[in-house]
């Protein structure tokens, strides 16, 4: 399948922009000291220039066989990430954010194996046409392997409706949503021996006014945990990416 230069581009720009705010995000998180998945930031640079390269290779002046390189330890980074997360809090746990699941690592497991997948399956540019590499029907042996690829894109697309479905629950305030730095805050005082409030009942402030920015400052003072760095920007690049994502994989089939 081909698509036009101009929706690639397109992509691309997006590609580009989820990368550059990924970079920031990880130089934010350390200046301010918010939580954040360092290693899904990271692995969102790596994802989004890539990704990026491909869709335009006059971009990527980076050989192929880094990439591949790259992502073939992404894939084994979040293949011990998911081990380990399995190990501290099981199967159906949750988190150190009291948000993501076990199908948080799971889901970047996946995307860096489609990102390997498609430097081993794409074509390769002429020889003298710079880095990069065209997007097209799968080459060689992976050109046999189609189930492959349809199981990324059911994965992506789930899991980019799933988030684009939650998103809400970041939401400042709404019936059962409260805000990420209360549960957060209410997650350390559990862990603190303490009785976490429930959400909306007492204890818990108003989302206006000074309220909630002196409710904020008491838990930094008091050594609980600081709010999540921007969680909708954060969903809203991992929506991007999955989209993305699955429309390259459309065009390799």
């Amino acid at each position: 399948m081909t698509s036009p230069a101009w929706l690639n581009d397109l992509f691309a720009a997006v590609m580009v922009v989820v990368a550059v705010y990924s970079t920031g995000r990880l130089v934010a998180a350390r200046m301010w000291s918010r939580p954040t998945h360092v290693d899904v930031d990271a692995a969102h640079v790596l994802m989004g220039a890539a990704m990026a390269g491909m869709l335009v290779p006059a971009i990527d002046p980076i050989p192929n066989g880094v990439w591949e390189v790259g992502f073939s330890l992404l894939v084994v980074w979040f293949v011990w990430r998911c081990y380990q997360f399995v190990t501290e809090h099981g199967v159906e746990g949750r988190d150190d954010d009291h948000v993501h699941h076990l199908s948080h690592y799971v889901t970047h497991l996946v995307m860096a194996g489609a990102m390997l997948y498609m430097y081993l399956a794409a074509v390769t540019p002429p020889i003298g046409s710079g880095g990069g590499m065209a997007m097209g029907t799968a080459r060689g042996t992976t050109a046999d392997l189609v189930l492959l690829p349809l199981a990324f894109i059911v994965v992506l697309f789930a899991s980019g409706i799933w988030e684009l479905d939650g998103i809400g629950r970041f939401a400042p305030g709404g019936p059962g949503r409260p805000r990420p730095e209360l549960a957060y805050a209410a997650g350390s005082a559990a862990a603190a021996g303490g009785t976490a409030p429930a959400p909306g009942g007492p204890g818990v402030p108003s989302v206006a006014g000074s309220d909630l920015s002196d409710q904020e400052d008491q838990h930094r003072e008091s050594g609980q945990v600081a709010p999540w760095l921007a969680p909708r920007l954060e969903s809203s690049c991992h929506i991007a990416m999955c989209v993305t994502m699955g429309f390259m994989l459309i065009l390799m089939l």
